[in-house]
Order: structure tokens, then sequence, then C-alpha cells
């Protein structure tokens, strides 16, 4: 009975939030996995995806406990690194729960990956694992991989990094949206007639724009209704717990919304969190050429003007160089002000930097700059990663260590192993060469691409010598090959 009542408030909260067509997809998806996941063209993984608070989790649970699956758990609590993962595979995990076939009912097992942004943050090695593990085997070298036969579901937010896209491409991606205003009305409507409480409409606005479509906040407000609803009716209380979020939308969000509308200073507390300040004011860096220079933006400016579209000022673009001029003196004067605040540990400045290199510079550009449009309307707001000198250093530690793991060797044993495999095999980039390395590292975890940048290392960090007779060698004496073969052959004709 109490499964019924809960499949059915599932169902009206999915028909409410418009949620229905995902939810039938990912139950076709599940319903035909066990025919379907030895097809080579099939996505074993689900990804879904949103805002947080907007119920991917639930909605996910309650899908699974409708289709009466056991669900396999993991969340940001759990150590999620490449050790775990081998630990799901076929080999160690059953698809069905042996405890209900001993009843005679066969549960299929599903392993939920809740909070999988958090994954990439310490050992990447666990993200590489899983999408390997995911991943159809469609190459001589994959089908030595592990396998996994039963439905694996990630879950994450906006953040999509390089691994998060490998990711998403051996999935069935799915976005639940935030959910709107309205929909939340229609939900506290329900939740509100459930208990048999009527609150005012003023109460009602205040909760609305205290849950800003924040799912578990309505769940805050429904054991609110249970327990003590004489707290809805006090407006002192309401004031005291009502707290609404000063921060909602991710770095390129708010980065697009700055570059489109000028945002007041007084709200800077509300639309940058202290964690976002320093990768907001890159990424308004990166991307204010694009508006700036945008020929939507000098096509309305001119026609506002009574122009010919087609003709062009010096004056327009004088304006957008010394626009542009003060922008980077302001950027380099907050970058100067963070570097005190770095040396010195003087973090109260993180706050008047990030209102200068950002807020100060928004304020001059909606101002000093003459655009009717929101010109800036990217399918992406753009990102470049810049690695300092620390982090290449940490991840070339990484690398090595890695290598280490794989060929069960020391540092110095894996550099001299390297060393000797481009002298015997040449320093020829050739398909030959990597197709007789891609035999040799079959057994292992090591790509071509490891092998290029282990030969990119060495150029770079070390000298390449003949370890046997002490001779410097350099890529072009390398020998090639092709070239050994072929004075194989010339011997056995000698001979």
């Amino acid at each position: 009975m109490s499964r019924k009542k809960s499949d059915t408030s599932m169902d009206v909260y999915n028909q409410i939030l418009q949620r229905e067509p995902i939810a039938k997809e990912i139950i076709d998806i599940l319903q035909s996995f066990d025919e379907k996941c030895r097809n080579i063209t099939f996505k074993k993984g689900i990804y879904i995806y949103g805002s947080p608070g907007c119920g991917k989790t639930q909605f996910i649970c309650n899908l699974l406990e409708s289709l009466h699956y056991d669900v396999i758990k993991y969340d940001a609590g759990d150590v999620r690194n490449k050790a775990l993962i081998d630990t799901i595979t076929c080999n160690n995990v059953s698809n069905r729960n042996v405890l209900s076939m001993m009843n005679r009912i066969q549960k299929p097992i599903a392993i939920v990956m809740d909070e999988i942004d958090e994954m990439n943050n310490g050992d990447k090695r666990g993200i590489t694992s899983l999408i390997k593990l995911i991943r159809q085997k469609k190459t001589k070298k994959q089908k030595m991989e592990q396998v996994t036969l039963n439905p694996i579901i990630c879950i994450g937010n906006y953040y999509v990094d390089k691994k998060m896209k490998e990711l998403k491409k051996v999935c069935n991606v799915f976005e639940l949206k935030t959910p709107t205003h309205s929909q939340m009305s229609s939900i506290l409507d329900m939740i509100t007639a459930k208990v048999s409480v009527t609150i005012l409409p003023e109460i009602k606005e205040t909760i609305l724009k205290f849950v800003q479509g924040d799912m578990r906040k309505l769940i805050f407000i429904e054991n609110i209704l249970h327990t003590r609803p004489q707290f809805l009716e006090d407006h002192s209380i309401l004031k005291n717990i009502f707290q609404i979020k000063t921060y909602n939308d991710d770095a390129k969000k708010i980065t697009h919304r700055l570059l489109n509308e000028y945002v007041p200073l007084d709200q800077h507390n509300q639309i940058l969190n202290e964690t976002d300040r320093t990768i907001i004011s890159l990424l308004y860096h990166e991307n204010i050429i694009d508006p700036l220079w945008s020929e939507d933006r000098r096509v309305s400016t001119l026609r506002s003007e009574g122009r010919n579209p087609s003709t062009l000022r010096s004056e327009d673009v004088t304006e957008c160089i010394h626009f542009y001029n003060q922008f980077l003196d302001n950027l380099c004067f907050a970058d100067y002000i963070d570097r005190v605040t770095f040396q010195n540990q003087i973090w109260i400045f993180n706050e008047m930097s990030s209102m200068i290199k950002t807020f100060y510079n928004n304020w001059l550009y909606h101002h000093q700059i003459s655009h009717t449009v929101a010109n800036f309307q990217p399918s992406e707001v753009r990102f470049t990663k810049v690695l300092t000198k620390y982090s290449t250093e940490y991840n070339n530690q990484l690398f090595l260590y890695n290598m280490c793991q794989e060929l069960d060797m020391d540092k110095k044993d894996v550099v001299a192993f390297f060393q000797e495999l481009r002298m015997l095999l040449g320093g020829s980039s050739s398909v030959v060469v990597y197709d007789h390395l891609d035999d040799l590292f079959q057994s292992t975890d090591i790509t071509r691409l490891d092998i290029k940048r282990m030969y990119r290392f060495l150029d770079k960090n070390s000298d390449t010598f003949d370890l046997i007779g002490g001779k410097k060698i350099t890529a072009a004496s390398l020998p090639h090959m092709e070239d050994i073969v072929e004075d194989d052959e010339g011997g056995d004709d000698t001979e």
C-alpha cells in the first residue's frame, strides 16, 4: 500500500515538473538492459545532471524502486578510487540479489554514483576506471578490460570538465531542469492540501522565494507543516528561518549574466560566493572580447544613432580600445592585490580584489560601451584552463607514479626502460612502431598517449644517452624500426 502511494506521488511530481518523458525513456533503457547490454552500440550508463536540489537523486531512487531494483549507492562520503571501481565488476558483483532469489523473486541490482563531480577532485584514476567499466568493448585491448552487467547511473551537477565529457559520451544523458516558480507553487498547494493547512498568499510567496527551486527546502517546509504549522503564521519566525540562498548559479552562468546585464555592487555577495570569485574574474576576462567586438553590438549601436550599419567610425574602435586599456589596468592592479594577499595571508582583501576585477570592470563595460541588446549569447562560455608550474610538476610526478605502478618498477627503471625502448624501436612515430608498442603493453593500461607523453617527458627533462657506450643520442640519429627489419632480412641473405 505504501509503495503504491509513493509511486502515485512520484507520478504526480513528475507530471508537475514535466519529467514524465525522461522517466519513460530511462525505464525503457533499464527494462531492455539485460537484452542489449552486450550490444556494442548500446550505452550501458545513464548520466543525470541538473542544478543542486532539483531532485535528481530522489527522482532516480523512486524510479528504481518502482521497477523493483535493489540499489547500491555511492556518494561523496565514500572513497571512490580505482580500487573501489574494480570491485563492482561482474566478477565481484552479481546482477541479481541473491537473497531475493531464495524467495523465488528476481530483483536486479543497479549501481548509483551520486555527486559524480566529486570523484574528479582526488584520485582521477577512479573516474577513468568508471569510464572503462561502462563503455562497450570494441577493440582487442578493450575486450581484455573488466565489464559490468549492472546498469550504472551517475548523478552530477552542471559542472563539466574533460573527464566528465568522456563519461557523458559513454552514457545516455538526461537533464533535469530546475523547477520553476509556478511548478513549486503547484507542489506547495498539493502539500498544504494533503496536511489540511491553509496559508496566506503573502506567506506562500515568502516560502517560494526561500525555496528557489530547491526540492530539499520544500521537504523542510513539508516537515514544518506536519509538526509545527503555527510557525508559518509568525512573520518574525519566518524572517529568522527563511534565509534566502545568496548564490545559485555556476561560474559560467554568472559570467554570462554579468556580460549581458549590469549588476549593482551591493549584490556582490548575493551573486558570487567566496570560492567562485577568482574563477569568474578569469572567465570574464577571457570572454569580454567577444561582446566587445561583436558585429551585433556595432549594428544595433549604429542603427540606434540613425547611421548606416555598414559604416564604422574610428571613434567606435577608440571607445573599445580605451575601455579595454582601463579593464586591463584594473585587472593588473587587482592581481597585485592578490599577490600581497597570498604573500601575507591577508584574506580580507579577497572581496576588494573581486570587486575591482569583476564588478567595477562590469560597471565600466555597461556604462562606457554603447549596446542595446544582450549580444553575448554563445553556445558555451569559453574557459581555457592554465596550469601553473607547480600543477605541471605535480601532474608529471603523478604520471610517473602511475607508470611505475603499471610496470612494477621504480622511477629510475621506468626512465631507463623507455630510453632503451626508443633506442631499440627508433625515433619514428610511424604506425608500425606504435602497433608494436600496443602489442607490447597489451596487458597493461598504458596507451599510445601515455607512451608519447613519456617520450616528451624524456626530451624535456633529461638527455638521452646510450646506456651501454655513454654516447649521447639525438632523435635524428636514432635507428628506425623499418631499417632494423630490413637489416635483419639482408643479413639472412648474406649468410
